[in-house]
């Protein structure tokens, strides 16, 4: 797998902040499981996977755009403008999703968490959206700036917060809104220097394409957002709070390895790909079989990584993670390779966008969250066993679903 001449100079911030990152995850999963209940974390664990529905699902489409056209924007400034009326534009739909997600995280009061959620929802869209204009620029090392200072944040001030205010639940999603206060000012701050480094006339669109705004992209936005929270949702609906406690902690050291692994991927070949010249049936072949490439030494790698997880756990409950989270050992394995699963898609995603087949993404996108979704209900209304065999086979989709409809729809002639 060829990764270019600057390998050294690029990927170097990338894996500094994931390596950071990660270290400031393990410390707090040690403070979280030291201070939180599972009956009290699984609550929390369901607001965490609406507090994104923003940068997921409502704003996807304005963010995919600005990886796509960011680089090669001739004026940066009158871009961001245009990203940010198209944003906003945008802003009832996440207010309506936030009352979805507040009734289902607070129950009677929701009226409490609403403001909470929709605030933070709409920082971590606009944290994301100055991310991926900094990796789209290539400006790692301020990006890996922005990536530690949310490490930091996210990993720390809730459960302290939790504990200052002697065991309040609501202080644990406070805290997760300071984080998200913190993260955009510093993703903005970061990006005020990018906008320096613009020459030229605007050369953008009027407008934000259709294609990012309609109902394509919205629909793959709201599967994608579906999907990474579907194993706490259906948890939750199954077997009960206490057990969403352990699958929540399960999935989060378990994503670990194939989420890291794919953003350093994902940083490093996604703006090359952006930038490349594929017109020709040769340069679709060779698109094709780079992303193949890059896909299997990704899934290789987080395979392995869970393994190793997994063969440690029984040592890290106890020492690392409080030991009433003894239930998360038969979980992580398979929390990680449904995580794999996902993930493994994002590559086939990022080929189309490359190779302007956008059209080809439904397809492929959602034929195979149809076939997550489905196996994911199914077996856990069979039992937890069936579930948890169920996530352990899931990296297999993407290869037998995502994969050979990607590939068709790229390869076809226009």
């Amino acid at each position: 797998m060829a990764f270019g001449a600057d390998l050294p100079r690029r990927l170097v911030p990338i894996i500094a902040g994931q390596a950071f990152g990660l270290a400031c995850g393990v410390a707090g999963i040690h403070l979280t499981t030291a201070l939180v209940p599972p009956d009290l974390l699984g609550p929390y664990s369901i607001f965490l996977t609406f507090a994104p529905v923003g940068m997921w699902a409502v704003h996807a489409g304005v963010i995919k755009y600005t990886a796509r056209h960011w680089a090669d924007a001739g004026h940066r400034p009158e871009l961001l403008r245009q990203i940010t009326r198209a944003g906003a534009r945008k802003l009832p739909w996440l207010l309506l999703a936030c009352a979805v997600g507040a009734w289902a995280s607070g129950g009677t009061a929701w009226w409490l968490l609403l403001p909470l959620l929709f605030v933070t929802a709409t920082l971590l869209s606009i944290a994301t959206l100055t991310q991926t204009a900094l990796q789209a620029a290539r400006d790692h090392w301020r990006d890996s700036a922005v990536l530690s200072a949310a490490a930091v944040t996210r990993s720390f001030l809730p459960p302290l917060l939790f504990s200052a205010a002697g065991g309040s639940a609501i202080a644990l999603y406070l805290g997760f809104g300071v984080h998200a206060v913190i993260f955009a000012a510093a993703g903005l701050w970061a990006l005020a220097g990018t906008l320096q480094a613009t020459t030229g006339a605007p050369r953008v669109p009027a407008a934000v394409p259709e294609v990012y705004e309609g109902p394509l992209f919205i629909g793959l936005a709201v599967t994608g957002w579906t999907l990474l929270s579907l194993g706490r949702w259906v948890t939750a609906w199954f077997f009960g709070p206490t057990e969403t406690g352990y699958f929540a902690l399960a999935s989060n050291l378990a994503t670990l390895a194939p989420a890291v692994l794919a953003t350093i991927f994902l940083m490093y070949v996604q703006p090359v790909l952006f930038a490349a010249r594929i017109e020709s049936a040769e340069e679709r072949l060779a698109l094709a079989r780079r992303v193949d490439r890059v896909a299997l030494f990704h899934a290789t790698g987080a395979l392995a990584g869970l393994v190793v997880l997994r063969l440690l756990l029984p040592w890290l409950v106890g020492s690392l993670i409080d030991a009433r989270y003894a239930g998360i050992i038969e979980r992580v394995l398979p929390a990680g390779c449904f995580a794999l699963a996902i993930t493994t898609g994002q590559f086939y995603h990022v080929m189309l966008l490359a190779g302007r087949r956008e059209a080809g993404c439904g397809p492929a996108e959602l034929s195979a969250a149809a076939v997550l979704v489905a196996g994911t209900v199914i077996s856990a209304a069979l039992g937890m066993d069936w579930f948890l065999r169920w996530l352990l086979i899931s990296p297999v989709v993407p290869w037998l679903v995502n994969r050979p409809l990607a590939r068709r729809a790229l390869l076809a002639s226009p």
